[in-house]
């Protein structure tokens, strides 16, 4: 093999490998050291590089690694629910990682064709590029932020930034100090950098424990809750209506029997599989009877139609006067709740019903649970920080709910992943997140970001919770989203793109 291939296999498989590394610092690995060691030497390698189409094939690599193993659970919905030849999930799954590994590619190429000097790539550009390239990710075609390296630390001091900055200020915080320590051996022996670049990456980690340690809360009383995983089979949406809700009203009539001494049920997402204008008028009756004669409230998902046809997913809260609150899904899911403009033939290919809803308003009321208003949202609107701050505009929430059903997706990985990423918002928000999902992870998650109570997954389950609701100021990611967070890797961007040139007209002067 000659040289040039060799140069190219060794640092392409390299590549791959880190991508492989930052995969397993998720769960249900959850290895986070492997973040901060897969980072720090794909930054390395690319700013060992001076070629930008180079530092692109670094990027796919790496990237590729990254995604067809960290969100291979995508083939499974589309084998085992969509029906797609098992080959094609393969290709499929292939093409959705090679697409998502543009995104660093990109980053790095930028990072490299801007900044020649490896050290000021490291601690400026590089850092900065891959940030700015998540958060594209974050909202190009409705975004896709699933595995942003900030939730594998979700058990890290660095996780501290989170109620400051948010998940985009965390990634910063990683990236920049991969960055650091990366420019740190690219100068050692020259005391002077290497002291700069160890003084602000030490900063960067004190700010976690800083944030680690501030109140941004405080306790509001208690509600219970009893949290329902029926681990139902995606299939089983097509059974008839009078099965479903004998299946639903079987938890809500062990309540009964039980005297559980909670305050409202919540059922997952996917439990009624249609719209609450279409109940049979009995079962109306049944459920308004249950919450009166019990004194508890039901929240629950199903369809909404304010008119024939107009189909909503929603949140629908019953309160024990009579009172009906709904939360109408927001952010729908590309594919699986809407159709983009030319794959309709794609979806009737993987047959996915109610494949073309239409999406609630940015701002909707909070959900009063016994007296104690809460923020809900639905499923893949979990991944999406800056969303969740939407609620605030009608209030100040003490709780939150997210309801899911991520049985499509296999019985750990996806729903390991997606606590992961409820972790992070109760941590930006300050406030304990209730998952109620139709497999797992069903859990109460402090306002510490950790988890206090949870189900094993793929698993039929009831969960019985006294939830520690809080209260308090907005926490500043609350009151300024993710602005302030881009901002910083945008002046790190334009520093490293910047103090190049000039250094170099000083030099020349």
């Amino acid at each position: 093999m000659s040289d040039i291939r060799k140069y190219y296999l060794y640092r392409l498989v390299l590549s791959f490998a880190c991508g492989l590394s930052l995969a397993s610092a998720f769960a249900p690995a959850n290895e986070p050291i492997y973040a901060l060691i897969s980072l720090l030497v794909i930054f390395y390698l690319v700013a060992q590089t001076q070629k930008v189409k180079e530092a692109f094939l670094w990027g796919i690599s790496f990237g590729f690694g990254w995604f067809v193993i960290g969100i291979n659970w995508v083939y499974f919905s589309m084998y085992h629910y969509g029906y797609m030849p098992l080959e094609w999930t393969y290709v499929t799954t292939c093409a959705f990682a090679l697409g998502l590994s543009l995104f660093p590619a990109a980053a790095f190429a930028v990072a490299t064709r801007l900044t020649s000097d490896p050290a000021l790539r490291l601690a400026f550009t590089l850092p900065a590029a891959f940030v700015l390239a998540e958060w594209l990710r974050s909202w190009l075609l409705t975004g896709f932020p699933w595995l942003s390296p900030a939730y594998a630390i979700v058990d890290w001091p660095l996780a501290g930034v989170a109620p400051m900055l948010g998940s985009f200020g965390v990634l910063v915080v990683l990236t920049w100090i991969c960055g650091l320590l990366g420019a740190l051996w690219v100068k050692r022996g020259q005391w002077l950098y290497m002291g700069a670049a160890g003084i602000m990456a030490f900063s960067l980690f004190f700010l976690g424990i800083i944030g680690e340690r501030i109140p941004w809360s405080e306790p509001a009383g208690t509600v219970k809750l009893r949290l329902i995983q029926p681990n139902l089979e995606p299939r089983l949406l097509q059974q008839s209506l009078s099965e479903r809700f004998d299946e639903a009203y079987f938890y809500l009539d062990n309540v009964s029997v039980e005297k559980s001494d909670v305050d409202a049920v919540i059922l997952p997402e996917s439990i009624y599989p249609t719209s609450v204008q279409r109940f049979p008028a009995s079962e109306i009756k049944r459920l308004s009877a249950w919450t009166a004669k019990e004194q508890k409230g039901l929240l629950f998902n199903a369809f909404w139609e304010p008119q024939a046809g107009d189909f909503r997913n929603a949140a629908v809260y019953l309160a024990p006067n009579g009172e009906l609150s709904v939360y109408e899904k927001h952010h729908l899911v590309p594919f699986g709740e809407f159709v983009p403009w030319g794959f309709h033939w794609f979806v009737e290919s993987m047959r996915i019903p109610m494949s073309d809803l239409k999406a609630g308003g940015e701002a909707q009321p909070l959900i009063s649970i016994a007296g104690h208003p809460a923020a809900v949202n639905i499923c893949y609107e979990n991944l999406f920080g800056n969303e969740w701050r939407q609620a605030w505009q009608a209030g100040s929430p003490e709780l939150l709910v997210n309801l899911s059903n991520l049985k499509w997706f296999g019985p750990l990985k996806a729903a390991s992943q997606h606590v992961q990423i409820s972790r992070m918002r109760a941590l930006e928000a300050a406030r304990p997140l209730v998952s109620v999902t139709n497999s797992g992870v069903t859990a109460l998650i402090g306002s510490d970001g950790q988890i206090a109570e949870r189900l094993p997954t793929d698993e039929e389950g009831v969960l019985d919770v006294a939830v520690p609701v809080a209260k308090g100021e907005p926490t500043p990611y609350i009151r300024f989203g993710d602005w302030p967070a881009i901002l910083w890797a945008f002046a790190m961007f334009i520093v490293g793109a910047a103090l190049p040139v000039f250094l170099n007209r000083r030099q020349k002067d």
